[in-house]
């Protein structure tokens, strides 16, 4: 039943590429568009590894969960929220550079979160032996980099593919990137051309999938041991403190200064808000309750990531031909289940990787070895690792699938609509007191979601940067 529900989760990558075989259109390179791409996600990728540096530093040199709750917080945020705030700060239209800007500001916590947990599984004894040798920068050059390179170098793919498959900010502020393009073909039916513009963000994906298959699912929770003096420690935390201002707590400011009618525009949309959290929490609950049935690694992971990180219309008009060709569209399109269906394809590997392998080989060995049934080596070792996560694991996709717009465009049922899209459909009149409270109540969601999550059991972010 796992592996079924896994494979009827990467049916939509399959949908979206047969959709590419017997559609019309033709293959081609869309250069102008790829252009645009690399100025956005290059540019977004740097800025998020010169954040995300020192503040993985800062946070592997201390404990503080609330310290890695604001640093996952941007991640979560619907990037809607990001242009809001970028126009609530009053500053012009941007371009491609500046959409290069709000992504980086949205994704560095992913390099700060997996150079985090690459810091935290540094050799003690191999740094205190090194230290007694070396000095700083050659300890740093020697000892650090080389165990790093690894994880910093696939933490910067996957902000470019992030960066890249974004949909929401270059179609505001009409930046024609390569999600752009893809969303324009497969609206004009051209589905050929439209699989040749995701062509290398899929190769990239399912390359960077293999990689993260060698990865350890669980990175220690303990601190790494000191390697910044004081000055450079104190600089990194500097840093980690703007960056946590600027992208969480300034945000949240912008729109509480113009959310005058905030108490009105909740009122009146009610019934957005409610289908946005009956979407959102059945998706979350069905995907923690598949991923937590089995929480093993599978052969499918590289399907699942290529479907978060490829654009995310990609699922959902996958979704769509799966079901117009199967007859099924009919039943399933009026009462949401496709849009579920799409949005659980979308974050699948975002729910699979923080809960695969919940405990160590070697505890599981031992406990074999012990004489202990498989019924009470679940029960007594994987439950009450497990539990945690999942509930975490759940609040965070919750999120994630709250701010989801792609699949929405073009799965919603006829006269539903959620926050999310409301909201990116009032952006594109400007920016006023209606757009202020909308945002404002997504971002209070996010916030409170992601804190309760963060909180839960001994859960901590380092799970999520494995």
């Amino acid at each position: 039943m796992r592996r079924l529900i896994g494979l009827l989760l990467a049916a939509p990558l399959a949908g979206f590429a047969l959709e590419a075989v017997l559609g019309a259109g033709r293959f081609q390179l869309h250069l102008g568009a790829w252009t645009s791409t690399l100025i956005v996600a290059g540019g977004a990728t740097a800025i998020a590894v010169v954040i995300g540096v020192p503040v993985g530093a800062a946070l592997a040199h201390g404990r503080s969960r609330w310290l890695k709750t604001l640093t996952l917080f941007p991640l979560l945020l619907p990037p809607v929220l990001a242009a809001a705030a970028w126009l609530a700060a009053r500053l012009p239209v941007p371009g491609a550079a500046g959409c290069a800007v709000i992504l980086g500001s949205l994704y560095w916590p992913v390099v700060a979160l997996v150079f985090d947990a690459s810091l935290r599984r540094l050799p003690a004894g191999a740094m205190d032996a090194a230290a007694l040798q070396l000095r700083t920068g050659r300890l740093l050059g020697r000892v650090v980099w080389p165990q790093v390179r690894p994880a910093l170098g696939a933490a910067a793919l996957l902000v470019f593919l992030l960066a890249a498959s974004e949909f929401t900010i270059p179609a505001l502020f009409v930046v024609p990137t390569i999600s752009m393009t893809v969303y324009e073909e497969l609206s004009a039916f051209r589905g050929a051309s439209a699989a040749s513009a995701s062509l290398p963000l899929m190769a990239l994906a399912i390359g960077l999938a293999w990689t993260l298959r060698r990865a350890p699912s669980l990175p220690a929770s303990a601190p790494a041991r000191p390697f910044l003096g004081r000055a450079p420690l104190a600089a990194a935390r500097g840093v980690a403190a703007l960056a946590w201002i600027a992208t969480a707590l300034l945000p949240a400011t912008l729109f509480a200064l113009r959310a005058g009618s905030f108490a009105k525009t909740v009122s009146i949309n009610l019934e957005s808000i409610a289908w946005s959290g009956l979407v959102a929490g059945i998706a979350a609950t069905l995907l923690v309750a598949w991923a937590s049935t089995s929480p093993a690694r599978s052969r499918l992971e590289p399907l699942w990531l290529a479907t978060l990180v490829l654009p995310g219309v990609v699922a959902g008009l996958g979704t769509l031909k799966i079901a117009e060709r199967s007859g099924l569209h009919p039943f399933l399109a009026p009462s949401g289940a496709l849009l579920i269906l799409a949005i659980m394809a979308r974050f699948a590997f975002a729910a699979w990787l923080p809960l695969r392998d919940p405990v160590e080989r070697a505890q599981i060995e031992a406990a074999e070895l012990s004489g202990l049934s498989r019924v009470r080596i679940w029960r007594r070792i994987v439950l009450p690792a497990l539990l945690p996560r999942a509930l975490a694991v759940g609040s965070l996709v919750f999120v994630l699938s709250l701010g989801e717009i792609g699949p929405v465009v073009l799965l919603s049922p006829p006269g539903r609509m959620t926050a999310a899209q409301h909201l990116f459909n009032l952006m594109h009149y400007g920016y006023d007191d209606v757009v202020a409270s909308m945002a404002l109540l997504l971002f209070g969601a996010a916030a409170l979601v992601t804190g309760s999550a963060m909180h839960v059991g001994r859960y901590g972010t380092n799970r999520l940067a494995g």
